[in-house]
């Protein structure tokens, strides 16, 4: 259901996201906000998501804290396995990012290839000459993520969340709940198209790579409690 519901949203997602101007730059505040949006699911605040995520669970169902190790494994697995065949992707298909067409089109690369084939030292001059050209906002996202673009990271994180959390709080008709994780990984989709990170078919794999993933790693891990000191077993249902 949530799965099917992302996947829907990413469809007016898509359409208003493709319109954006990546050369305007009377829209720093908006960007500023949507930049803070996208790092909670970045580097820079993912773990404080899964932090906050992980305790609104532990107090809103408790019938999770019976399972919290098959929930932790589930939870494990999932990430590092997004994260895995997230990278293997990206360098397989090697897509350029959107700001790599922005940063042609103004002529400062002959190629959005071109910049891939520059060192770093390289890439940081040539994000230098867009200065006053785009938001110093969305430069500053550029300058810090200079991968790939298929599929999107911030997306798998946030689909992976909110199928998994969400799911959990769907089971316990915490539907609010759910509604809340949906809006906020919506949010995160759109704000990789503002800020020129990716195109719509990053998000719409990112959310299919989840969803087959959360389809196929086990819920149940019966083999992990054994080896769990005999002063935690107590929680095991």
């Amino acid at each position: 259901m949530l799965f099917i519901a992302l996947m829907l949203l990413l469809i007016p997602i898509s359409l208003v996201g493709t319109q954006v101007n990546l050369f305007a730059l009377d829209d720093d505040r908006l960007t500023q906000w949507l930049v803070l949006l996208t790092h909670s699911a970045g580097k820079e605040g993912f773990l404080l998501t899964l932090v906050v995520l992980m305790g609104w669970t532990w107090y809103r169902v408790p019938e999770c804290r019976r399972q919290w190790l098959d929930k932790a494994m589930q939870l494990g697995v999932l990430l590092v396995l997004a994260m895995i065949l997230k990278t293997g992707i990206k360098h397989v298909t090697q897509s350029p990012r959107p700001y790599t067409e922005v940063m042609t089109q103004s002529l400062t690369l002959p190629s959005p290839q071109h910049f891939y084939r520059l060192d770093a030292q390289q890439q940081a001059l040539a994000m230098e000459q867009m200065n006053g050209k785009v938001s110093s906002a969305r430069l500053a996202v550029w300058e810090q993520e200079r991968d790939y673009s298929f599929p999107s990271g911030h997306t798998v994180f946030a689909a992976l969340c909110l199928l998994f959390f969400g799911g959990i709080w769907l089971e316990q008709k915490h539907r609010l709940s759910a509604l809340l994780l949906l809006a906020w990984s919506g949010s995160i989709a759109f704000s990789r198209l503002w800020v020129g990170m990716h195109r719509p078919e990053d998000l719409f794999a990112a959310v299919l790579l989840i969803g087959a993933l959360y389809l196929f790693v086990p819920k149940r891990y019966p083999w992990a409690w054994r080896y769990l000191p005999s002063f935690l077993r107590y929680q095991k249902q």
